[in-house]
């Protein structure tokens, strides 16, 4: 007699197909309206999407404390700011992020400060 029958392995795929459907419903409600990195430009509202490439907790304007991230998809990279925070819950290297705020320019790089996050799942695919 084989170790699961033939019942048990449907039920598993069928269990299977149904995660990785709701892992496509919540990608395409989270990802809507999300741009390339890339398009980003500066004094605009965007949406964008991508991986966590580095953090750091860096002093602001004194001595406040910031969380400072790189945020990373196949087009590149843009800095995003979380002032007056040293960490983020869920938020550590390799962490799918959706990032929604106003660009502006900090040390000569294309940030934005203190944008409203939703944290993704890693099994919802990033767009670019």
């Amino acid at each position: 007699m084989a170790l699961f029958s033939r019942s048990s392995k449907r039920l598993e795929a069928e269990s299977s197909a149904k995660a990785k459907a709701s892992f496509d419903a919540l990608g395409r409600e989270a990802l809507r309206g999300v741009i390339k990195i890339a398009d980003v430009k500066w004094r605009e509202n965007v949406r964008v999407a991508g991986r966590v490439k580095a953090l750091r907790v860096q002093p602001w304007a004194d001595q406040v404390a910031s969380l400072e991230l790189t945020l990373a998809d196949e087009t590149g990279g843009i800095t995003v700011v979380f002032l007056g925070r040293r960490t983020l819950g869920g938020v550590n290297l390799g962490t799918h992020l959706v990032v929604e705020g106003m660009t502006s320019e900090h040390n000569r790089l294309l940030t934005i400060l203190n944008p409203a996050y939703q944290l993704l799942p890693r099994q919802v695919e990033l767009p670019y």
